[in-house]
């Protein structure tokens, strides 16, 4: 085979790969469904209920008496790795006005992997399993999710009031301190 026609092949398969992961999606229902992008701020965060490592069903309700802060990451991501030890930090010393749900993609399959990761790194906060529903996952695409790690900031009454993904966690982790006294005051999230 030439190398045109191995350039052809190969641009045919990319562009088939782009029709089928990236335009709307058929779901068992018939009806057809976009992915979504990553929320934005002002956007009502979606509520959400999955297993945790244990196999305990948590239900998390982006509503209460404080802000919380959402995590998709995966156990064989090098930033989720790089990023745990200030996402623990951060759980312990904010512990009275934020609770941080971390979202797992990996998926029941890789469980022992996932609680590895949990042991290793002593995650201080819980760890849900995203799964599937439909063509769906439960958690990760209602939020928009498509790198990780993915941060989402959820203020008290359940607006989303900021999304990072990749290499922005690691920006919001630096400058969260600030950003959670906007929260506290009312005066916005502060970048």
């Amino acid at each position: 085979m030439s190398p045109k026609s191995r350039r052809l092949i190969g641009t045919v398969t990319v562009l088939y790969l782009f029709v089928a992961c990236v335009i709307p999606v058929a779901s068992a229902s018939g009806q057809i469904e976009a992915l979504r992008p990553l929320i934005r701020p002002g956007e009502n965060a979606p509520a959400f209920t999955l297993k945790d490592i244990d196999g305990k069903s948590i239900s998390f309700r982006p509503s209460g008496k404080t802000a919380s802060l959402i995590v998709f990451w995966s156990a064989f991501c090098p930033l989720c790795r790089e990023l745990t030890p200030s996402l623990n930090d951060l759980s312990r010393r904010h512990a009275a006005s934020i609770r941080i749900v971390s979202v797992n993609l990996d998926g029941k399959r890789f469980s022992h992997s996932i609680k590895s990761f949990v042991k290793d790194y002593a995650v201080s906060y819980p760890v849900l399993l995203d799964d599937i529903r439909g063509d769906f996952f439960i958690a990760s695409d209602p939020y928009g999710v498509e790198k990780t790690p993915t941060a989402v900031l959820v203020d008290a009454s359940g607006k989303v009031r900021a999304a990072y993904a990749a290499d922005g966690v690691r920006e919001m982790l630096a400058n969260f301190d600030g950003m959670l006294s906007g929260l506290k005051d009312g005066s916005g999230v502060k970048k």
